[in-house]
């Protein structure tokens, strides 16, 4: 994936993240995703699949297109 496009990605998450009032521990269980896999999500480390992408996206009670929005 693009590593600027992750960085977005790891923003958007980091800020709905915050505004939801998640820890990474929260988001990690919301989405069924283990915490060492979001924080390298967040830090735009390591690609991510698209079905994690919509795993965090269902956490946050959103849809896709709604998550994507940035």
């Amino acid at each position: 994936m693009n590593k600027q496009l992750l960085r977005n990605l790891a923003n958007r998450i980091k800020e709905l993240r915050k505004k939801y009032g998640y820890t990474q521990d929260d988001l990690s269980v919301y989405s069924n995703i283990a915490r060492s896999t979001l924080s390298n999500i967040e830090t735009a480390s390591n690609d991510v699949t698209f079905s994690k992408v919509n795993q965090i996206a269902k956490a946050f009670n959103m849809s896709l297109s709604e998550f994507l929005n940035f």
